[in-house]
């Protein structure tokens, strides 16, 4: 529980915080648009229309503001994910809502895309340094997943023994790698792959592909 609530009670930024919240939103802006390196304190505080005493003050430095900037990004999935109340659906309908939730959020949040993309070329240096909370806001995320795998194994309608962190790996990869990739890869298939029916015909592919997967018809490798 401790951690559960050490979750709830956002490091940052607080709602009563206009100069906290005003500094990271402009840090995720700046972060997105010129990554780690490129991003300049100057144009962060210029952007919030705050001064520098006020990110040191708030964040200790740019590296905190990167930091924190991640960890409200995850915060912030995770608690969505929260809310999108699965138990009442059935198991095949609540994973196909998960695949769908995890593709339309990584399409509307780019800026979550781009701070992971940054931070995979630091081989994670930064996200390291903040394992705890990390672990925090991924832990009811993981549960909510095997909940959800459990559930299915019951009812019959998955096989048992689905590991939650492959499940996980295979929803992200194959919705994070289009929307990530899809300029690179419509120059190289020769296909929009960013037009309206491209997105929707592989969204329906990918919720089939996970709920083929997880059928208690379907053999798992070994």
């Amino acid at each position: 529980m401790a951690v559960e609530e050490e979750t709830e009670r956002k490091r940052v930024p607080r709602d009563g915080d206009q100069t906290s919240r005003a500094i990271l939103k402009a840090g995720i802006a700046e972060f997105s648009r010129h990554g780690y390196g490129g991003a300049t304190v100057e144009r962060i505080v210029r952007r919030a229309k705050r001064n520098e005493r006020s990110l040191y003050y708030h964040f200790g430095n740019k590296e905190g503001l990167y930091i924190a900037s991640l960890e409200y990004l995850y915060e912030k999935q995770m608690l969505a994910e929260r809310a999108l109340d699965l138990d009442k659906l059935s198991p095949p309908e609540a994973m196909r809502a998960l695949v769908r939730f995890t593709w339309s959020y990584y399409r509307e949040n780019p800026e979550l895309l781009s701070l992971l993309n940054t931070e995979n070329l630091y081989k994670a240096e930064h996200l390291k340094k903040s394992s705890d909370r990390v672990k925090a806001i991924a832990s009811p995320k993981m549960r909510l997943l095997g909940d959800l795998l459990e559930r299915g194994a019951k009812s019959g309608d998955f096989r048992g023994g689905a590991s939650a962190d492959n499940v996980f790996l295979l929803i992200s990869s194959l919705c994070y790698l289009y929307v990530s990739n899809r300029y690179t890869l419509s120059n190289y298939l020769s296909r929009n792959l960013d037009s309206p029916d491209a997105r929707e015909n592989w969204l329906e592919y990918i919720e089939q592909i996970v709920v083929d997967h997880l059928s208690a018809r379907s053999k798992p490798r070994r």
